[in-house]
């Protein structure tokens, strides 16, 4: 029955992606989320809390321990909003930007890694199969 089931293959999956990804940044200690909460905040310098956990899909209050945890590697900092004055802006200091330049040349290669028996094509599928699973 398990075979049948999409939720334990994703699982199996997801679990063997992990793993590769600890293997590959783990000396960097940055877990999956709090990367791509460094590159979207990197591509979009200054947003907001509540943009960072709307573009993530997830709670507000998680988007807070995310950038709580780069702030407290020095990765992240909060500055007052240029736009609006009762938030603020997340931006990544010069150790984030670094750090994040380094982290996409790894997780490139974690990602071909874990992908190599996929064709060119298969991987393109796949990708579009699971932003419609995601995206509903």
């Amino acid at each position: 029955m398990l075979d049948d089931i999409v939720g334990y293959r994703l699982r199996r999956a997801q679990v063997l992606v992990y793993q590769d990804y600890v293997r590959t940044v783990g000396s960097l200690d940055i877990r999956p989320a709090q990367f791509a909460a460094m590159t979207i905040i990197g591509a979009n310098p200054g947003l907001s809390q509540t943009t960072l956990a709307t573009t993530m899909g997830i709670d507000r209050s998680g988007a807070v321990i995310l950038i709580d945890a780069l702030e407290g590697k020095g990765l992240a900092a909060r500055v007052p909003s240029k736009v609006d004055r009762r938030t603020y802006a997340i931006m990544l200091t010069d150790k984030g930007a670094t750090t994040l330049a380094e982290l996409k040349r790894m997780v490139a290669e974690h990602d071909n890694r874990v992908t190599a028996c996929l064709g060119p094509e298969e991987r393109v599928q796949l990708n579009s199969l699971l932003l419609r699973l995601y995206q509903g």
